[in-house]
């Protein structure tokens, strides 16, 4: 999986996970408002191009293919390993297929960040054997129709169930991320990055 970096001088790191079509500068602007000190990694989906880019195979009728979906999580946690991120902080910041690419890397090491961000993800049936101390912070907009607010909540209080830290944000709008959107991940990440 290709990826950029950038260099930055807080402890604070941010790796990026973009949505469906979009591209591995797609989160930058946010990470600078929240915090534009941070280091960045951010990773390009290598399935699909263009438009079709993305982290894992398309869903089929609103499922998962699961075992494309492991292999691809396994192959990212394999690629993290040999990153030099391991002695900072770490947020995990993903929109749409990104949150729920992060998801998956939840279900398999509970501890990867430090905090998580989760914007506008979807509830494909993950299983979440343990949690962490890790905060998790979970957008959804009241008229998205891609991932429908009712379903986040009870993605957001299956992981509720797991890590104690996790937060729901309903918040006007579809599905994109707004200004307030980035307000409120700003507020959230003052909390634990003090």
């Amino acid at each position: 999986m290709d990826y950029l970096t950038i260099p930055g001088s807080s402890k604070e790191t941010f790796a990026l996970f973009h949505g469906t079509g979009g591209n591995e500068y797609s989160l930058l602007s946010i990470t600078g408002e929240v915090n534009p000190r941070a280091s960045i990694v951010s990773f390009l989906g290598n399935e699909g191009s263009g438009q079709e880019r993305r982290y894992f195979k398309p869903l089929i009728n609103g499922m998962l293919n699961r075992d494309d979906f492991d292999e691809k999580t396994d192959a990212f946690l394999d690629l993290w390993d040999t990153l030099p991120y391991s002695d900072k902080p770490v947020t995990l910041m993903g929109y749409s297929n990104g949150a729920n690419f992060i998801l998956g890397l939840l279900e398999k090491r509970p501890n990867i960040a430090e905090a998580v961000i989760l914007m506008h993800p979807s509830n494909l049936n993950y299983t979440f054997a343990s949690g962490s101390d890790t905060h998790i912070l979970i957008t959804a907009g009241s008229t998205d129709t891609l991932s429908t607010p009712s379903d986040v909540l009870k993605l957001a209080n299956q992981l509720k169930e797991h890590y104690s830290s996790t937060a729901f944000k309903l918040l006007d709008g579809g599905h994109e991320v707004t200004d307030s959107e980035v307000d409120l991940i700003k507020g959230f990440n003052q909390l634990f990055s003090q």
